[in-house]
């Protein structure tokens, strides 16, 4: 009931806006009541390095902003992850922004990532985003509740998934808003020419993993704009989320990947940008 009721208000104070710039109230309820809550699986093939072949057909699930909240409820973020779920992934990695404007979500939203990160053969690893850090201590609660259901949370530091067909390293960059992200001091431990695997919250910065050896990077934190208007794009993108906003880019001559992520922030809507939950296959050259 709480959350239904926070949608009509959203709903009412937003389809005027929607209005202005030429949006029915049709479109203008489908984009704050139907469009965030009705997530998509995506698919995506990222090559590896040279030397690395049999590490080909590994299968990750990838997972973002599910920011549950006020406006997403972790029966809304349970919805996404099914998707990935029924795909069984080898592993899960987690890229930030787990909740919205409280750290008592900590936990439901946990619960929800464990369950999917328990379902995989090599486990799942996690980075923060900016959401999941801040006053009162946010980050250790919110590390707290992933490790306490078996998902690690690197921050600046590296693991090497021993994934039976070979090594991939996951580099685990911190949130670059209200952390402090050291891509060096992350990078430190991997082997020169080692599979290395980045996941940062931010996309932006993604030259910096290229720079160190990272052959491919995973991000969130844009949610590809959440609105995007014909002819037009996104309305409004956050710093650090403004340069590879969604989908397949190459930085530095890296590929990143910038997932959609599954849930919402202000405003709580979205148009022509569904939410996503992403299956990444490592393919050879």
């Amino acid at each position: 009931m709480v959350r239904a009721s926070r949608r009509q208000f959203a709903l009412g104070g937003l389809l005027g806006g929607l209005s202005a710039v030429g949006l029915t109230a049709r479109v203008g309820y489908e984009a704050v009541a139907l469009n965030p809550y009705r997530p998509r699986l995506e698919r995506v093939e990222l090559r590896l390095p040279a030397g690395h072949e049999a590490l080909a057909g590994l299968t990750i699930g990838f997972v973002a902003d599910t920011h549950v909240g006020p406006s997403i409820t972790p029966e809304d973020a349970f919805r996404a992850t099914s998707l990935l779920a029924r795909q069984n992934p080898d592993l899960v990695l987690l890229g930030g922004d787990y909740i919205s404007e409280s750290p008592r979500h900590a936990e439901p939203a946990a619960a929800v990532l464990g369950e999917l990160v328990r379902g995989a053969p090599l486990g799942g690893y996690a980075v923060l985003g900016n959401h999941d850090c801040g006053e009162r201590g946010r980050d250790l609660r919110v590390t707290a509740a992933l490790e306490a259901v078996g998902v690690p949370v690197l921050r600046n530091r590296a693991v090497a998934v021993d994934t039976g067909r070979g090594v991939l390293w996951v580099a685990g960059v911190d949130e670059a808003i209200m952390a402090r992200a050291d891509p060096e001091r992350t990078f430190a431990a991997i082997p020169t020419g080692a599979a290395a695997l980045a996941l940062w919250h931010e996309p932006d910065f993604a030259a910096q993993t290229a720079a160190l050896g990272a052959f491919a990077q995973l991000s969130g934190h844009s949610h590809g704009g959440q609105i995007r208007l014909p002819g037009i794009g996104p309305l409004i993108l956050p710093s650090g989320g403004q340069r590879y906003v969604m989908g397949l880019n190459v930085a530095a001559g890296m590929p990143i990947y910038t997932t959609r992520g599954v849930g919402v922030y202000l405003p709580p809507l979205r148009f022509r940008c569904s939410p996503e939950v992403t299956l990444v296959t490592l393919v050879d050259r």
